[in-house]
This record gives structure tokens, C-alpha cells and sequence, in this order.
């Protein structure tokens, strides 16, 4: 009788790695009739994924002290990382190290409430004050920094000082040359080696200008917000104002997006962040909303895909920019109103600084961890995030995903904000069924703008 055998054999190249970084070998057939549950299966781990997500999500690092009043003004530095420059109202500037997370320098600097801080951009040696004084000081950050024992280093001098007629509200410097501006009654440009502002730009008006911003693309074009509610356009190339813009309620602060030239993201006091193009001011790109409370500023981060807002509702929110509803909201039990938040400058962390004196230090996505993660982790990463993505529309999944806890009195503030939104919409209707001639039609991205001015 013969007996048949059968031998299986395999060849060792096809199913081992020659070295311990080459990709494993992974053997799958893709015949779908071969995975009758592969869906199933993957939205499990989609939905396992969100829900991890939520578990892990603790963005909240450190809060670091050492100012004795509100901080209303935080800048970081170009170059540095983990440097951050804060003054607060009294009239004290304080130089931190975010990686030691504490003061490397202090100086009183003006004796009234400090209004804007900006630190040059072509080298980043020097960073400039403005107060309520009418005054403008430049320090050097090796100045605070040293331990030399000398009078000039124990009294901490400015470089220089310059004299405003005029009331101070902002500050910013260009990105490439040696020029500042300020805003006040007027737009000033002044000259690291004058004393007085070579140009004094206007729109005509006698509004008083208190946001204002250089563009990092675009570097001779700058925006101001107005205190009769407008957003202006200069351009110092030309020394003249290019175009102006009046909405229903006043502007906070103003953020250029470093990756589309021509886009910025205004703070507004209706507790909505309006995005527009500069080239046409007539009706925003989007709308974001989501705070409860008058919004007070706003800045992009590095990569120019999401910005993070600080509000008076003691909330910081992250918006991506086609969004119009936050990505997420942080918040503690103890930081009070905020009125400055930043990104850092490799965009993994956020700087914000409130009224209580603090300044916190949060991760740009709650739930990513710090400490470095080997290869696998990071493919096992990769592969929860396109999970996410396919199956982000379903129901639970949104949910999970969309889902933020909130203080309660910031909850019921956000049920009555509802309602009265409702409330205006089911008005509107009434209206437009028993009186159409008396309804005027206008788009939601035009609604909250009053008039252009060219």
C-alpha cells in the first residue's frame, strides 16, 4: 500500500528580517470574502481608540507664579523655545524658562499698567515695553539674564527710551527690519535709533487703535483693531492705509496665519473669532464659535492649520481653521479670566496667562503623550488616528469624540445661549412668514459687519 506525504516547506527570507529595523513581513490576504468581520472588528477599535483618547486626556502641565498682579501681556521668543516673556499690571516684566518652568529674570520696568510687549525679530537680543506712562523702554534680554556685579546691572537700565505724545494701547515689531509700531490716537513707526516716530498713519478718524499686528508673510502689512469697532489694513511700503472694515462689536486682538499670506483671525467681544481675507473684507471666511463670553485673544499656531483662543469666560479653546466649532476646551477649577493664550513655537504646548496671576502650560493635544515612544507605538498610533478618521461620522463615535466636560456654571451659561439663539431664529422665521418685504436676507458671514471703507 502506498502512503502519500505530504512536506510543507518554507523558504526563511520570506518571513524573517534580515536586520532588527527592517519592516516585519507581514503575510494578509486582502480577498475581502477572506475577513467577513474586518468592519466589526474595526470599529471597535475606532470606538476603543476615542474612548482612550478621553481617558488619557490631561492637558493641563504646570502653573507657574511670581507675578503679583494680572498678567495681560505674554510673548515668546523667535529663536528660543522654551523662553517666554510676561508683564503684568503693575507695571513688572518677568523673563521665564519653560523647561526649568521658572523666573530667569525680573525687572520693574514702568510704573503704570503695561499695554503691549514685543520682541524683535531679525535677532531676538532685544525685546520693548509700552505702559500707560506714554513711554516705550528696549531691553536686552543678556542685560536681565547676567550676574555681572555692577551698578548698570543691579539698578537694570533700558537700552533706550522713548517718549510718546500719545496714549500707548499696542505694540509690534516687523519681522526683518529694525522697526516697531505702536497704536494708540494714531499708528506710530518708529526706528531703533530714533527718538521719535518717523510716520504717523490714519484713516482720518479719531478712533483709538488697541490690537495691533505685522503680518509674518506679507512683513510691511500690519492690521489694527479700532475702539469705534474697526479693523483696519496699513501698508508701510506705501505709508498709507489700505482698507478698513467696521463690525457690530469691538475687536480684542488680532492673528495673522504664518502659512496663508493673506488670512487673519480677529477676537471679538460677541464671543465669536471671525476669519477673513485681507483682499476682501466685505464677509468672513468662517465664524468660530463656542466661548461664552467676550473673546481676548487669539494666536496660530507655528503650522498655521489651528489657533487657540483665550476668553473672559476662564476657558482657552483650539479651532481649527475650517472649523466653526473648538477642537477642544481646557480649563481649571482655580484660572480665572485669560487674557492671553499662545502657542509655542514647535506648536506642542500652549503658554496662557489670566487675571490670577499664573501663567499655565498646556499640551496642544490633550491626550499625545511627552515622553518619546518607540516604533511600534507610534505605527499603533498612526493606525488609531486613520481609524478615527474612517469611522468619525458614526454616532457614538462622534459623540465620544465631540464630548466636553464644563464647569456648571459654565454649563448653564451655554443652555441659556441656546435658547436665546433659538429664540432669534424661530423670531426670524415668524417674521419672514408673516412679513417677508420687512426681512432683509443676509448671509451669516455678512450679518455682524456694518460697512467697508477703502
Amino acid at each position: 500500500m502506498d502512503t502519500e506525504i505530504k512536506i510543507i516547506s518554507r523558504r526563511r527570507k520570506k518571513y524573517v528580517r534580515s536586520t532588527n529595523r527592517d519592516i516585519n513581513i507581514v503575510h494578509r490576504n486582502p480577498n475581502p470574502e477572506s475577513h467577513p468581520f474586518e468592519q466589526a472588528r474595526e470599529y471597535k477599535r475606532a470606538l476603543n481608540s476615542v474612548k482612550m483618547d478621553r481617558i488619557f486626556a490631561k492637558p493641563f502641565l504646570t502653573a507657574m507664579t511670581g507675578h503679583i498682579d494680572g498678567i495681560y501681556c505674554l510673548e515668546r521668543h523667535p529663536k528660543y523655545l522654551s523662553r517666554v516673556v510676561s508683564a503684568s499690571a503693575d507695571g513688572e516684566i518677568r523673563v521665564w524658562d519653560l523647561m526649568r518652568r521658572k523666573t530667569v529674570a525680573n525687572v520693574q520696568a514702568h510704573n503704570q499698567f503695561i499695554r503691549g510687549i514685543t520682541i524683535s525679530k531679525p535677532n531676538g537680543n532685544f525685546f520693548f515695553s509700552c505702559s500707560d506712562d506714554q513711554t516705550i523702554k528696549q531691553w536686552r534680554f543678556s542685560d536681565l539674564r547676567s550676574n555681572v556685579n555692577s551698578e548698570y546691572q543691579k539698578k537694570k537700565k533700558p537700552v533706550s527710551t522713548f517718549i510718546s505724545e500719545e496714549t500707548l494701547r499696542g505694540i509690534d515689531h516687523h519681522w526683518s527690519r529694525h522697526t516697531f509700531v505702536t497704536s494708540g490716537d494714531t499708528v506710530q513707526v518708529w526706528d531703533h535709533k530714533r527718538s521719535k516716530p518717523f510716520q504717523k498713519l490714519t484713516f482720518g478718524t479719531t478712533e483709538t487703535s488697541s490690537a495691533i499686528k505685522f503680518s509674518p508673510v506679507q512683513k510691511n502689512v500690519f492690521a489694527t483693531a479700532g475702539s469705534d469697532r474697526s479693523v483696519g489694513l496699513y501698508d508701510l511700503k506705501i505709508s498709507t492705509p489700505i482698507r478698513k472694515v467696521i463690525l457690530k462689536n469691538q475687536t480684542n486682538a488680532i492673528s495673522w496665519n504664518p502659512m496663508e499670506a493673506f488670512n487673519f483671525t480677529v477676537a471679538n467681544e460677541d464671543q465669536n473669532c471671525y476669519t477673513f481675507d485681507m483682499r476682501r473684507l466685505d464677509r468672513a471666511l468662517c465664524i468660530h464659535n463656542g466661548h461664552l463670553n467676550a473673546v481676548m485673544d487669539v494666536d496660530y499656531s507655528p503650522t498655521g492649520r489651528e489657533f487657540v483662543t483665550a476668553s473672559y469666560d476662564h476657558t482657552i479653546r483650539i479651532f481649527n481653521i475650517r472649523s466653526i466649532s473648538s477642537r477642544d476646551v481646557y480649563h481649571t477649577r482655580r484660572m480665572k479670566r485669560v487674557f492671553v493664550a499662545k502657542y509655542s513655537g514647535d506648536s506642542k504646548f500652549i503658554i496662557s496667562a489670566s487675571d490670577d496671576m499664573n501663567i499655565r502650560l498646556w499640551k496642544s493635544e490633550a491626550s499625545k503623550p511627552l515622553l518619546p515612544v518607540d516604533r511600534k507605538e507610534k505605527n499603533a498610533i498612526k493606525y488609531r488616528e486613520s481609524l478615527k478618521k474612517r469611522y468619525g461620522y458614526l454616532p457614538e463615535i462622534r459623540r465620544i469624540s465631540k464630548h466636553r466636560h464644563l464647569p456648571r456654571v459654565l454649563y448653564f451659561m451655554k443652555q441659556q445661549k441656546k435658547k436665546s439663539l433659538q429664540a432669534r431664529a424661530r423670531k426670524y422665521r415668524n417674521m419672514k412668514m408673516n412679513n417677508p418685504s420687512s426681512v432683509k436676507q443676509t448671509k451669516m458671514r455678512k450679518r455682524f459687519i456694518v460697512k467697508q471703507l477703502k
